[in-house]
């Protein structure tokens, strides 16, 4: 039940680490309704994810919180395989009409491919060490 938990230490929590994320952005994915950002943690195994919801882009609390809680449990659920990664979701407009069910398909799409690009990336810097 621990590998499930989602405290504080996985959530981005002030603008400082936002920021980082999107300076240093390594990967982006892009799905029809909403665009992740993610950058390697400073710690490789480490994960955190924040949710940015704009009020442009979704107008009504209620729907940006549903986002913001459907993001999170994903992503809790999930985590365990997305080690080495900050990740900032940002939702798109038109976000707000889809289902729940929806939603989570397209995360749990994301998430795979967000870890397969993970592994590439630890694979060619393994080479990269290798060659040295």
């Amino acid at each position: 039940m621990a590998l499930y938990s989602f405290g504080k230490d996985v959530r981005l929590r002030c603008a400082k680490d936002y920021q980082g994320v999107f300076t240093h952005t390594l990967f982006k994915v892009h799905q029809p309704h909403f665009l992740i950002l993610a950058s390697l943690a400073t710690d490789m195994q480490s994960h955190r994810i924040g949710v940015v919801v704009a009020k442009k882009k979704v107008r009504r609390a209620h729907e940006r919180n549903r986002i913001k809680r459907i993001s999170r449990e994903s992503f809790r659920l999930n985590q365990h395989q997305l080690s080495g990664f900050d990740i900032v979701v940002m939702p798109k407009i038109g976000i707000e009409k889809i289902s729940n069910a929806e939603l989570h398909q397209q995360l749990d799409m994301t998430w795979t491919k967000l870890k397969r690009l993970l592994t590439k990336y630890k694979l060619q810097q393994n080479k990269v060490l290798s060659t040295n």
